[in-house]
């Protein structure tokens, strides 16, 4: 297992790690959330010449689906604190011909010392449930909308994860992952709770909103990453042990081309236009 960070982002408190695995794990989870986020974009009107900002960027998924629609008159900017990966993913989008994007070091907290104007649409994907206070990291995203524009807003409510047959290994996921939401104080109803959080950022109810997921055989390797990203705070505040996380892993292991069904968290999606009045 690769675990050496490769990556540093001062000030963040991203629970899942910043190592080559968990690169490599978002990369992955991004390509499967890929016709999710596909279909909002599609739903909103995303569309030729539109100004993007996508927050917590990540590998630039995202950034890639929104230049694809905008085209080559329209603009993509990402932000994220993680520099190093930021600088990464913008070479490749530009090596693949987006040179419409643009990268930028920092965070939602901050955004209000970024300058980077205002956009028809302010996108965040698996945010706001690392973040101290999703309420005013909405207001500050809202703040960067033109009139008439939109912000979309998508996040997991992680409860749904379930299996049948009960696999005894996702018993100890379960343990393990909500152990550490918990102990780093980290929200495990994010998508849940958006349309009341944009009500209290003053956006207003949600024009819309989507809930999507998976029930497939590739959850189980997702399952095995996620466990793997998180397992340094599991050991640190003694939720698990060496020997249960070795056991898991085997069983993981045995679980690998079988036909066994893991229901995925629900991706929870919320959008909203600003009125053309507004600024």
């Amino acid at each position: 297992m690769n675990s050496d960070p490769i990556a540093s982002a001062a000030g963040s408190n991203y629970v899942m790690g910043r190592t080559s695995d968990e690169y490599e794990r978002l990369r992955r989870q991004s390509k499967m959330l890929e016709p999710i986020t596909q279909s909002v974009l599609d739903r909103i009107g995303l569309s030729t010449g539109m100004s993007c900002l996508d927050l917590g960027c990540g590998p630039g998924e995202v950034m890639r689906l929104m230049a694809e629609r905008v085209g080559p008159t329209g603009r993509v900017v990402g932000i994220d604190v993680d520099d190093r990966l930021g600088t990464e993913m913008l070479s490749i989008l530009h090596g693949s011909g987006y040179e419409q994007c643009s990268f930028v070091t920092g965070k939602v907290q901050g955004l209000e010392e970024i300058e980077t104007g205002y956009f028809d649409l302010v996108f965040a994907r698996l945010l706001l449930l690392h973040v101290e206070d999703p309420v005013l990291a909405l207001h500050k995203m809202y703040s960067r909308v033109k009139p008439g524009g939109r912000i979309v807003v998508q996040d997991f409510y992680f409860p749904t994860m379930d299996s049948y047959p009960t696999i005894e290994a996702l018993v100890e996921f379960g343990t393990v992952f909500f152990g550490v939401y918990d102990k780093e104080g980290r929200e495990t109803r994010m998508g849940l709770k958006l349309p009341a959080f944009f009500i209290e950022a003053g956006i207003g109810a949600p024009d819309g909103t989507d809930v999507a997921g998976f029930l497939h055989t590739a959850g189980i390797s997702m399952i095995a990453a996620v466990y793997r990203s998180v397992l340094p705070l599991a050991l640190k505040h003694g939720i698990t042990t060496p020997e249960r996380s070795d056991w898991f892993f085997e069983e993981i292991r045995k679980l690998e081309g079988t036909n066994q069904y893991v229901l995925s968290p629900s991706l929870v999606s919320a959008w909203k236009q600003k009125p053309a009045q507004d600024l």
